[in-house]
């Protein structure tokens, strides 16, 4: 949406560096990686799962240093996976490189010209070194001659690329060569004082004048200098050492912090550092990981620090300063679904906001939600304290996403709730004077200051102001009802209009919409729907209308302009093989979609000033039976159907080909069958 970034510069040398825009979490789940945008606040949305995911756990993760390249080694040939990386996120997967490396990748690095990329694995040799290119993995360097001495863990790069360690198994647990264009060189001299066990991970300075290595056995963490002859005197150990097995280190971008992730609490600990060596330990922070700490990583602008861990959330962040940790930033709220092992910043995003997806359904609770992300369905949330009194019929966020109202069957009718990114909250306060029969539909005006409820019974459509305290009073009927049961309702994009899908003829209503409520209806369409509207949805752009309704052709579709209905479009040439019962837009208005009975369920078309497009092809794996309510995300990258028989909610990503490959389903399930659907994001 916004704001990829350009690496500033000036004549005398680098300008400070931007603040970050993604954090990237290496896992131990699918997809195995998970990448967020990040803000200013911390944690926003989620970047979507590349199109060929790594194919085993993420063990490491690594940026080029232009930032437009990322790598993620792992378990499962071919144990290391290359993306482009961008303000839109992942691009297309790399080819592997032609010589793979020999086992389960443990990290990865760049070099610091981002000419080289190097893996480190569980099998002999233990290292593969290649060239790295804009096209990719160039020719595996020949092993050094030395190799390192078992299972290698972790992998850096001198900052000046002279020179590559890493941290392995046994001992010496730490081994280093010089780099150069050729590849390894001769190994230098193993320090005089060795770490004490295992090494697991491996960090030069960013002056490249020391080197760290976390690993197995106290201290768990030592130093040495470094320089052009290699490893200097040991430095002394921290006076407060880390309190378990040290798994990941990090310098501050500054080189004056230095952090540990290891396996015991606080699992992070952190030290001011020097040509000294390791200063007083930083207060740990106030709320501490939840779990054993695998990787850390300072943000590029030193701002923020972030520890990838075990045990949920999985990924934790901090502010970082002079003084140390900060308050630790909210979790986001669509989480990595496994152990985090790794997580790297970058300055290049797009502002990507969190997602949510709501379902209204048969059966307690009547309403179920969950985050939404690229990777899908996020864990499901918990029920609203005070659920809605029957079945939910149908369901819409407020446009800031700060509100979720659902129509149902009992009374009162409708129910609203505040939302955020914890889920539901307190229920607001019915409305003074409820609708007159079971609610069929919602919707809020795209000011967020009103919401209308489609309804049994005169007068079929009732509507109020909104606020963040709730419903106000009941705005005055129309002065010329719909002539039935309403069923649908929504507002146009710029708020001055609003309309109702109903049984009877003319099966749909239209009114101007004002702070004063509803005016003088306007005219009915010269061509009818030809039964019952069930749904109606205006074109992001207002100059379009559709109506999802019960008999052939089941979507009907006008032009739409300030003096209400135009001509109507040319059915589609392939029609909904039965009732329309949901109709959305995309977002950009490209295209449009219909849910509806009988196979496949969903319907969708491109969208354009000519109307219908040459149908979509059919989704290879299909909603299980009627289709009842349809919604796109807010980025317009996927689609879901809300429909009868488990799992009564069925997703797919949406790009300009139609359908991709249908989403997990939601590990809860709403509880019965789905009859709307919505999404919603919160910009922060």
């Amino acid at each position: 949406m916004l704001a990829t970034k350009v690496r500033a510069s000036t004549a005398g040398g680098p300008g400070p560096s931007p603040a970050p825009k993604a954090l990237v979490v290496a896992n131990a789940v699918f997809p195995y990686i998970t990448a967020y945008s990040w803000g200013s606040s911390g944690f926003l949305g989620t970047y979507s799962i590349p199109a060929t995911p790594p194919t085993g756990t993420g063990r490491g993760v690594a940026f080029s240093p232009d930032e437009a390249n990322i790598a993620v080694a792992h378990t499962t040939t071919p144990y290391i996976t290359a993306y482009p990386w961008s303000g839109s996120g992942f691009g297309t997967k790399y080819a592997n490189p032609a010589t793979l490396p020999a086992g389960n990748g443990n990290g990865v690095a760049f070099s610091s010209d981002g000419a080289n990329i190097a893996v480190v694995h569980s099998i002999t040799p233990f290292i593969a070194a290649y060239p790295w290119s804009g096209s990719g993995f160039g020719t595996k360097y020949a092993n050094p001659a030395t190799l390192p001495a078992s299972t290698s863990n972790g992998v850096a790069f001198s900052p000046a690329g002279d020179a590559i360690a890493v941290a392995h198994l046994t001992t010496p647990f730490i081994t280093a060569y010089p780099w150069s264009g050729s590849g390894f060189g001769t190994k230098y001299a193993n320090p005089a004082t060795l770490p004490a066990s295992t090494g697991n991970g491996v960090a030069f300075s960013p002056a490249g004048d020391a080197i760290a290595v976390a690993h197995n056995v106290t201290p768990y963490i030592t130093a040495y200098p470094w320089s052009g002859s290699g490893f200097g005197t040991k430095y002394a150990n921290p006076a407060t050492l880390p309190a378990g097995i040290g798994f990941g280190v990090a310098f501050s971008p500054a080189g004056d912090a230095i952090a540990v992730g290891h396996s015991t609490t606080p699992f992070i600990t952190a030290y001011p550092w020097s040509g000294a060596g390791f200063g007083t330990k930083y207060a740990d922070p106030a709320t501490l990981p939840t779990g054993q700490g695998n990787g850390v990583a300072f943000s590029p602008d030193g701002a923020n620090i972030a520890v990838a861990h075990s045990t949920t959330p999985f990924i934790t962040a901090y502010p970082w300063s002079g003084s140390g940790f900060g308050t630790k930033y909210n979790n986001s709220s669509t989480l990595p679904p496994n152990t985090g092992f790794s997580a790297k910043w970058n300055t290049v995003g797009d502002v990507k906001y969190p997602q949510y997806l709501a379902v209204a359904h048969f059966t307690t609770p009547y309403i179920t939600a969950y985050p939404w992300s690229g990777a899908g369905f996020g864990t499901k949330y918990a029920d609203p304290a005070t659920l809605p009194t029957g079945t939910g019929t149908g369901v819409a966020f407020s446009p800031a996403g700060d509100a979720i109202a659902v129509t149902h069957g009992v009374s009162p009718l409708i129910t609203a709730y505040p939302w955020s990114g914890s889920g539901f909250g307190t229920k607001y306060a019915n409305p003074a004077t409820l609708p007159t029969n079971t609610g069929n539909g919602v919707a809020f005006s795209p000011a967020g200051d009103a919401i209308a409820v489609a309804h049994n019974t005169t007068p079929y459509i009732t509507a109020y102001p909104w606020s963040g305290s709730g419903f106000g009073t009941k705005y005055a009927n129309p002065a010329t009802l719909p002539a039935g049961n309403g069923f649908g309702v929504a507002f146009s994009p710029d708020g001055a209009n609003i309309a109702v899908a109903h049984t009877t003829t003319p099966f749909i209503a239209a009114y101007p919409w004002s702070g004063s409520g509803f005016g003088t209806k306007y005219a009915d369409p010269a061509t009818l729907p030809t039964g019952t509207g069930n749904e109606v949805a205006f074109s992001p752009a207002g100059d379009a209308i559709a109506v999802a309704h019960n008999v052939t052709p089941y979507i009907t579709a006008y032009p739409w302009s300030g003096s209400g209905f135009g001509t109507k479009y040319a059915d589609p040439a392939t029609l909904p093989t039965g009732i329309g019962n949901g109709v959305a837009f995309s977002p950009d208005g490209a295209n449009i979609a219909v849910a509806h009975n009988t196979t496949p369920y969903i319907t969708a078309y491109p969208w354009s000033g000519s109307g219908f497009g040459t149908k979509y092809a059919n989704p290879a794996t299909l909603p299980t039976i009627t289709g009842n309510g349809v919604a796109f995300s807010p980025a317009g990258d996927a689609i879901a159907v809300a429909h009868n028989t488990t799992p009564y909610i069925t997703a797919y990503p949406w790009s300009g080909s139609g359908f991709g490959t249908r989403y997990a389903n939601a590990a809860a399930l709403p509880t019965g069958n789905g009859n709307g659907v919505a999404f919603t994001q919160i910009i922060s």
